[in-house]
């Protein structure tokens, strides 16, 4: 199975209606599908991981030396092995990691939810956080959102009991053996689905820092202490750390899930979740990672933002400023490996797709998977990390049957996606955009297109539309092939915890294409970047 790697990424930054200048950034930090968001600092430098579901490869690590300005530097799961994810259901696979650093090694404990084979959670470590990542250490516990934290000589191992209580005890990180047997050290502070745990000893305390109310629009943070790791812990009386859920008109919703960081002077910051809904009800884009500042109580309680809401524009970290190169918007695919931030539906198939077989090219070879089903069709997609952008690709394909097709689309889950594609009608090739909402056919609109040469695909959005063109490989002829809207894919309406990927795809639909579909290029431009 090949591996994905390779070096050109960056974190991209979505401005809001905030006004910044060179001394202030704004929320989020990073944009599309980026939940769950786990942070550790090494000397001058923070690596960061979110979770990842049924994509692959699995746990992207970030890296960033002033907190605002990211990186993509590798995956911490980028084989089959280490990241089954074969079976695992829309919204499956990898569920909310946490990373931390101890004694030279970074360490990953995560859960995968879901997938045939091995599944549950599993360690994974490295000494260098672009990988390679050690193959798993598998728990032989079933809990999600466990976490890791390294104290006093010891791994502490804390997660949910999935009966609204915590359990912590410590273990061996090499053989995921336990030393100390978990027992219940805490409860949930009253909000619904106590999870999201982290582990921190500041001071004289321990602290359990937790999300509640789900990953809705009630979420939010929690935490207590005690002075014993085991207890009794005694909440705060500034709860929540963190959370918009009072704050209705707020452009920031569902904020949680947060992790702490402490920089080099000293100052603490959080990283955490949250969403942008349209008109307060529908996002599509996914949950993303948002940063906040931290204060302290005299009485040593710590509170994010201001009075525990995560607020648009902040004052920059006392760090230099550590912007990376851009990544070009448009990917010739002229690499012998993939860029970082492509990514696959579950574990893919090897002969499903090429770099090699045409140079310069990505080749995708529609399988008799489609779309529909809960498995690996031919498929290469990225986050849509931007409200207003436009995605395009170059398409050389001549299918031979109306079964085949290739092309683009826009995927919010197996049963509710738009697709670009190109196919044969009555004999003729034609462009065809489809609705499938809800696991049917919504609409079907057909354009006429050349018999013969590539075309091109494009799909431009606004925060509330999607709307989709056809041209000629030349770029002329352009025309509309029709619109659609996105909140028909937004998580309040089709459920779920992942946001839009915009992908090349090809599939047989039953049977494997006759000709490959060759993609020469694929632009995205992000239009929120100023």
């Amino acid at each position: 199975m090949k591996k994905l790697l390779g070096l050109m990424a960056s974190a991209l930054l979505l401005t809001c209606s905030c006004s910044t200048s060179r001394e202030t950034y704004t929320n989020p930090i990073l944009t599309g599908m980026n939940p769950d968001p786990s942070i550790c600092r090494v000397g001058d430098d923070f690596y960061l991981v979110t979770s990842t579901f049924e994509y692959f490869p699995g746990l992207p690590i970030y890296h960033s030396c002033d907190l605002v300005n990211w990186r993509l530097i590798g995956h911490a799961l980028s084989t089959p092995e280490n990241n089954p994810l074969k079976g695992a259901g829309t919204s499956g696979g990898q569920y909310a990691p946490t990373l931390r650093y101890n004694d030279g090694t970074f360490y990953i404990i995560g859960t995968n939810y879901g997938g045939e084979g091995s599944h549950g959670i599993s360690i994974v470590s490295a000494k260098d956080p672009a990988g390679p990542w050690s193959e798993p250490v598998w728990l032989d516990q079933w809990w999600v959102d466990p976490s890791l934290d390294f104290y006093d000589g010891k791994a502490y191992y804390l997660s949910p009991d999935n009966a609204g209580g915590f359990l912590l005890g410590t273990i061996d990180v090499t053989t995921g053996k336990e030393i100390e047997p978990r027992r219940k050290v805490a409860s949930g502070l009253g909000g619904a689905s106590p999870e999201g745990p982290h582990f921190y000893k500041i001071n004289d305390y321990y602290y359990i820092m937790s999300a509640e109310g789900g990953t809705g629009y009630e979420h939010r943070e929690v935490i207590q202490r005690s002075k014993s790791p085991y207890g009794p812990y005694v909440p705060s009386p500034v709860n929540p750390v963190l959370s918009n859920m009072n704050v209705p008109d707020h452009p920031f919703q569902a904020i949680g899930h947060a992790d702490l960081v402490q920089l080099q002077d000293g100052s603490w910051w959080a990283v955490c979740l949250g969403i942008r809904p349209r008109d307060g009800k529908y996002q599509h884009i996914g949950r993303e990672t948002f940063l906040a500042p931290v204060t302290w109580t005299e009485d040593g309680w710590p509170r994010v933002g201001e009075d525990g809401v995560v607020a648009c524009e902040y004052e920059r970290p006392d760090l230099p400023l550590h912007p990376w190169p851009q990544d070009p918007a448009r990917d010739d695919f002229d690499s012998e490996k993939l860029n970082l931030n492509w990514n696959f539906l579950r574990n893919p198939y090897d002969k499903d797709w090429s770099l090699s077989e045409r140079p310069g090219y990505l080749r995708l070879n529609g399988s008799a998977l489609s779309l529909k089903q809960n498995d690996s069709p031919a498929f290469v997609g990225r986050r849509q990390t931007a409200l207003n952008m436009e995605a395009s690709a170059k398409l050389d394909f001549i299918p031979v049957a109306e079964n085949e097709e290739a092309g683009i689309m826009i995927r919010g889950n197996d049963e509710n996606h738009y697709d670009l594609l190109v196919t044969m009608r009555e004999g003729e090739r034609v462009a065809m955009l489809r609705k499938y909402l809800k696991g049917a056919d919504a609409e079907v609109v057909y354009a006429e297109l050349p018999q013969t040469g590539d075309v091109i695909l494009s799909i431009a959005s606004t925060p509330d539309e999607y709307e989709f063109y056809v041209s000629n490989g030349d770029g002329s002829s352009k025309k509309p092939v029709g619109k659609a809207e996105t909140k028909n894919l937004a998580n309040e309406v089709i459920s779920g915890f992942t946001g839009v990927y915009v992908a090349m795809y090809a599939s047989g639909n039953g049977a494997d294409n006759t000709n490959p579909a060759d993609f020469d290029w694929f632009e995205f431009i992000d239009k929120d970047r100023k």
